[in-house]
């Protein structure tokens, strides 16, 4: 197995075997550093071939990460919920690959997903389940054959076997989701245990199963592979594809439930966008409806843009720690710089009457970058004009605030 951490190099030389990976790539991350394989803002677990894994892990700076504190600041928001699956890959046809190191990141990234998700259902699907049982009183049609086994031959003359259809909540797709439900609980109460966000993890997972009181969790791994997706039903369709990896991840197991071997599914999780996600979680809470997420301009998406009445700012988050104490690379300030000349964004901020061939209003660009240092939302109850005093240095209308990474202490 070959371990690595973030932006380390695996390889200088090109290799046949590494091509496919997704957790390094062909890169010179830094004028004068060789070409190589380099771990890049992706952490996880992966097979290089039949016989040898790669594992890659948070870098030095940014350790002890709680994974389970981000997440729920990801999911404060409807719009994680469409696109979080972007930030991360698994590959649950795979076989384990034992990363002890890895095991709380990615069970409970795809469990608060999956909940998440569930989450937004506000009312049961429902539809036509056929039964077939010994009733008191005719329903539906006499299964004459089984009536006469049943009932007739054992001289049962108060008893009917019927077969009937209901219409009921407590369908397959239901049962399927109540299933993973209680697998999450059991796998992240072990996981996470002692961790101060599980309150909010199990008042969600109380809420949700008091929704599905009336359905059951009899489902067999036959049952599972006929459940279809619905299009017209979008959480239900993430719902039920998310059931399936948490089952599948645990072989319908709730034994693996609480596996202490360190074995993790093979997965890949983007910490880049995860960041943005967390950032945007943190700016959703505090501003709301005046942060617009990736506005999709002439030179193209900034992160965010902030428009209230008294201020407008362009605002980008880099997964970089070094801006702690280095400066900006000049590539993060042609990019911001770009951003504020681009009309269609400058249009979007609410600056009326733009022309090619009239004056560019000077725009506030952000940074945002992370460190170390656990605290409360930093934007929550703050303008964002108050934030930007960190100004960087020779640079006109730039700004630097840092958003720490929350850590386990």
């Amino acid at each position: 197995m070959i371990l690595l951490e973030e932006h380390d190099c695996l390889k200088t030389e090109r290799d046949e075997r590494l091509e496919h990976l997704r957790l390094v790539s062909w890169d010179r991350p830094i004028e004068g550093y060789p070409f190589g394989y380099y771990a890049s803002f992706r952490i996880g677990a992966e097979w290089i071939d039949d016989d040898e894994a790669i594992v890659v892990t948070t870098k030095r700076g940014i350790e002890n990460i709680d994974f389970l504190k981000m997440f729920m600041t990801c999911f404060s928001s409807d719009l994680a919920l469409e696109s979080f699956s972007k930030i991360y890959e698994i590959d649950v046809d795979k076989p384990t690959i034992n990363a002890p190191s890895l095991q709380s990141v990615i069970s409970p990234l795809v469990i608060l997903h999956f909940l998440s998700v569930v989450g937004r259902i506000k009312s049961l699907k429902k539809g036509y389940v056929h039964y077939e049982k010994n009733l008191k009183k005719v329903k539906g049609a006499i299964r004459i054959l089984k009536n006469e086994r049943e009932n007739i031959i054992t001289r049962r003359f108060d008893r009917i076997y019927c077969g009937f259809d209901e219409y009921t909540a407590d369908i397959p797709e239901n049962r399927l989701i109540k299933k993973a439900v209680l697998f999450s609980r059991s796998i992240i109460n072990r996981l996470c245990d002692g961790n101060p966000n599980m309150d909010n993890v199990n008042r969600l997972i109380k809420r949700i199963l008091s929704l599905f009181e009336s359905v059951s969790d009899d489902v067999s791994v036959k049952d599972v592979g006929l459940i279809k997706q619905h299009k017209i039903f979008s959480e239900y369709a993430e719902a039920i594809r998310l059931a399936k990896i948490v089952l599948k991840c645990y072989d319908f197991s709730i034994k693996k439930a609480v596996d202490s071997t360190g074995n993790v599914t093979p997965f890949v999780l983007d910490m880049s966008l995860l960041y943005e996600h967390y950032v945007y979680g943190m700016l959703n809470v505090a501003y709301g409806n005046k942060i617009q997420y990736q506005f999709c301009g002439k030179t193209g998406k900034p992160d965010f843009l902030y428009c209230s009445s008294s201020y407008k700012a362009i605002l980008d988050t880099k997964y970089i720690p070094k801006y702690a104490y280095n400066p900006l690379d000049t590539y993060v300030v042609r990019q911001l710089s770009g951003y504020s000349r681009d009309l269609p964004i400058l249009e979007r901020l609410g600056y009326v009457d733009i022309r090619e061939d009239s004056p560019i209003p000077t725009v506030p660009c952000v940074i945002i970058y992370p460190t170390e240092d656990d605290g409360p939302n930093p934007f929550e109850g703050k303008p964002l004009k108050e934030l930007c005093v960190n100004t960087v240095r020779r640079l006109s209308q730039f700004y630097e605030i840092s958003v720490p990474v929350p850590t386990l202490r």
